[in-house]
């Protein structure tokens, strides 16, 4: 699959995910190397050794909380490799990537969500996750791959949906 194709395919999810959260009472947008043009995402994969920048995660989200506003920053992973191998697979270098991330970013959340919106935090990847063969499909970098049952449903991490409004 080209990147471009793969680029539509995760710009999809990243837009149900923004839904998703903004439907709990989150305020979430875009974040990441989606927003770079072209021409920028072409030259940084040109980068050695391989910038960590290439791996931004793709959402930011904040909600306030009882004593301090909650940011959290998201991974949308698309793919349908699951659904066939009851395993979800995340490039080696996005799991490294995420936890550089989270160390920058002290107190703030991130997770991996995947299409079926299953949720993953890196340190549970790292725990859990084994190293998987390369099939000669996607961007042809090492992946890690972690069992579904590792997952937490999303609105167990960002809440239950908010009862819509009545227009009057």
């Amino acid at each position: 699959m080209s990147f471009d194709l793969r680029l539509e395919v995760a710009q999809r999810l990243e837009r149900r995910v923004i839904g998703e959260l903004r439907a709990r009472g989150w305020t979430a947008e875009p974040f990441g190397q989606s927003l770079l043009t072209f021409d920028i995402r072409e030259q940084m994969r040109q980068v050695s050794p391989a910038t960590p920048v290439r791996w931004m995660p793709d959402i930011i989200a904040t909600k306030p909380q009882r004593t301090r506003m909650a940011l959290a920053f998201i991974d949308a992973k698309a793919g349908e490799t699951y659904q066939r191998t009851g395993n979800y697979d995340i490039e080696a270098a996005a799991l490294d990537s995420a936890e550089r991330f989270a160390t920058f970013a002290r107190g703030c959340h991130y997770f991996f969500v995947f299409d079926d919106l299953g949720v993953i935090r890196p340190q549970v990847v790292r725990g859990h996750g084994s190293l998987g063969p390369y099939r000669g499909r996607g961007s042809g970098t090492p992946f890690v791959v972690i069992n579904t049952d590792h997952a937490v449903p999303f609105d167990s991490v960002f809440g239950r949906p908010l009862p819509k409004e009545i227009s009057p």
